[in-house]
């Protein structure tokens, strides 16, 4: 037996990651978790009464604690001292507001949710046909609503997996993250009906019930523990003076926010490298320790998560300002989760190091620059509509809204984009006076946005006015593990006259469908050349969060002028004979309005010289446009715009049928163009863009 603990701790002492390692390890690991789910099963699942007591900071009874908690609290987003104001601000400046905001309130009440790209479903009406509310519960809480698939709400957290290619775990965990809390919230002000406090303490109460601690999917993943807990205080600070939060429920709620914090604490996604999911989980504690500086822990929570929050800006956001994911989603995500507490801490006096507010500004700039002038965000990498608060109704890639928050947060008109407005979403962050405030700063348009490089996060972004094209040409990111990113090297989105013209397919699912998981990332799915049908980055059918590190990809040259832009980029393809090297200059000629693609492709390092290669030019058409062919010529009608396509080296087009996702868990039909090509390397064609009025035509 010695011999054997020697041997177990030799293997523990080898790097992560190593094969023999996790051979030999995991039957241990199984065993551990076994022993430990059995533990759990005949430990109390919920805190009583005592311990609650014995976790706050010196009351004498649970009785006076309660009276603590309902009476003044630390600061926070929205401030009941303000509600009057506020709704008499909203009331006057942004009337269709109040109405938007109690239809949604009314589609939760009615347990009415749209989640994932599941279309409205009526909840109600799902649980009907899926053993009523004894199985379901007051909301489906362990439930696919999607497909019918239902997690065993009595299985031990850590071994809950996801049910490849039959359901979607993360619908469970989007309807378990209360995102929608703050509708309920914000209706509730606005119309004073206490139906809105009673649908959250029913909601809550029955979570809290019907998912004891340690048990079931929504324990399995602690971002989303996070993500539910910094909800669940945002709807306190709505409902807390209502009759709904009786002094039973708040005694069960804070019994909950305790357990929250502790699990936390005790699960935090920090092994190996780090990413989105560590920084919610750090966000949860924040808000714990901030919101609830009665529990003894909380000021342990709140030193920790700033500390960490710290480190981790500097580890995943690049010094230009873009995160580290190869997302332009993420990077969302990601700013939500550096901002809302970088704020919170703020309004309670927190003071955080200038080099954290200075890269979270970065952060900013790289949204203001990147957006397209219609407002929507390039869908580079995964999209699974990730956020930490949904304040306001938009589309998923209507990011407009980040930009009032740092004209706001930095009093800095440079984020002032006069086409995109003022963001209500605002009003609830900063108080009513925070519209006036923006008001009153200068605003500039969108016209006057220049270009723009990120080039440690491989983002280069060419603009004139209302004319835009995005390139990706960087790391796989997460450290080469490449978990969100995409086959994308060297692809480009084109946007002419704010219209969508060429676009990034996006994201459409994860776990639920691994075939289409992978279909979505591949290099065919993206606008750029896949070399002798062989991916950039390779990636196996159940390896949906990595991407091998195989296509090296670099610019060359990025030089930006009034008249002209001109990017080129390299990537390197490993095929079998050898390294194929692909390099795309991008030439912008502004008062043309015209673009020219130009790829060059050569070989390096063949052993044996080969003949013959295939080339195949892919690109994805935004699903509005209207696609004819004359001659060898593609015509592409918008609504404002006609524009050409055409390839040189005589190179045939052809027109194909295409999925689209514009977010997650959504398809749209569109429409592809792909230009097949054999020959000889070296080799070297173009595609020539060319925008052309319609009398021309």
């Amino acid at each position: 037996m010695a011999d054997l603990g020697y041997y177990i701790s030799r293997l523990r002492e080898l790097p992560p990651g190593t094969a023999m390692k996790k051979i030999v390890m995991k039957p241990f690991k199984v065993a551990a978790v076994k022993l430990e789910g059995l533990i759990a099963r005949f430990s109390p699942q919920h805190i009583s009464d005592e311990e609650l007591l014995k976790s706050l900071n010196g009351f004498p009874s649970l009785k006076e604690a309660l009276q603590a908690i309902k009476g003044e609290r630390p600061p926070f987003f929205v401030q009941p001292s303000a509600r009057e104001q506020l709704v008499s601000l909203i009331r006057q400046q942004f009337p269709h507001l109040e109405k938007e905001i109690v239809e949604e309130g009314e589609k939760v009440c009615h347990h009415v949710f749209d989640l994932l790209g599941s279309g409205p479903i009526n909840l109600d009406e799902f649980a009907k046909r899926y053993g009523g509310r004894e199985v379901c519960g007051y909301l489906p809480w362990h439930f696919d609503f999607k497909t019918g698939y239902r997690w065993n709400p009595k299985k031990f957290y850590k071994e809950i997996r996801p049910a490849y290619g039959k359901a979607d775990i993360k619908v469970p965990w989007e309807l378990s993250r209360f995102q929608h809390a703050a509708v309920l919230g914000q209706a509730y002000w606005l119309t004073g009906d206490e139906k809105y406090a009673w649908e959250f303490v029913r909601q809550v109460d029955d979570w809290i019930d019907r998912n004891p601690p340690k048990f079931g999917v929504n324990w399995a993943c602690t971002m989303d523990v996070a993500i539910r807990v910094a909800n669940w205080i945002l709807g306190f600070y709505f409902f807390k003076d209502s009759p709904a939060f009786t002094e039973d429920f708040l005694i069960k709620f804070l019994k909950s926010l305790l357990t929250h914090g502790r699990h936390i604490m005790a699960n935090l996604e920090n092994k190996g490298i780090t990413n989105n999911h560590y920084l919610a989980d750090l966000v949860g504690l924040i808000y714990l320790g901030i919101a609830f500086p009665e529990f003894k822990d909380a000021q342990r929570w709140l030193e920790f998560g700033i500390q960490e929050l710290v480190k981790e800006m500097e580890k995943q956001v690049y010094d230009d300002g873009m995160d580290f994911e190869a997302s332009t989603c993420y990077h969302r995500l990601a700013l939500e989760l550096f901002f809302y507490p970088a704020l919170l801490c703020r309004l309670n006096g927190i003071g955080l190091p200038q080099a954290f507010i200075d890269k979270l500004k970065k952060m900013f700039d790289f949204v203001l620059y990147v957006l397209k002038p219609n407002g929507r965000m390039p869908q580079i990498g995964d999209n699974d509509n990730g956020r930490l608060h949904v304040l306001g109704k938009r589309d998923i890639l209507d990011m407009t809204y980040l930009l009032t928050f740092a004209t706001l947060y930095y009093d800095d008109p440079a984020y002032k984009i006069e086409e995109f407005g003022f963001a209500p979403e605002a009003l609830w962050l900063f108080g009513p006076e925070s519209y006036e405030r923006w008001s009153q700063l200068p605003g500039r348009s969108v016209e006057e946005l220049e270009s723009r490089a990120f080039p440690e996060g491989g983002i280069y972004v060419m603009r004139h006015k209302k004319d835009y094209m995005i390139i990706s040409c960087g790391p796989n990111g997460q450290g080469g593990l490449g978990g969100h990113a995409h086959n994308d090297k060297l692809s480009f989105e084109l946007c002419i006259d704010s219209e969508d013209i060429i676009i990034d397919p996006g994201t459409y699912v994860y776990t639920a469908d691994p075939e289409w998981r992978n279909r979505f990332r591949s290099t065919a799915y993206h606008n750029t050349v896949m070399i002798d049908e062989v991916e950039q980055n390779s990636f196996g059918k159940w390896h949906l969060f990595s991407l091998r590190p195989d296509a090296s990809a670099s610019c060359i040259e990025w030089h930006v002028a009034p008249q002209k832009g001109r990017f080129q980029g390299e990537c390197e393809i490993r095929t079998k004979p050898g390294i194929i090297v692909h390099k795309r200059t991008i030439e912008a000629f502004v008062e043309d309005r015209q673009w020219i693609v130009t790829d060059e492709f050569h070989q390096k390092g063949f052993k044996v010289p080969t003949n013959l290669h295939r080339f195949q030019f892919n690109l994805c058409l935004a699903p509005s446009l209207r696609v004819a062919t004359k001659h060898n010529i593609l015509v592409l009608a918008g609504t404002n715009v006609v524009i050409m396509l055409y390839f040189s080296n005589h190179a045939k087009a052809e027109l194909l049928p295409r999925w689209f996702s514009p977010k997650y868990g959504v398809l749209e039909k569109t429409s592809g163009v792909r230009c097949e090509y054999t020959g000889a390397l070296p080799l070297a064609f173009q595609l020539i863009i060319k925008l052309v009025s319609k009398e021309k035509i």
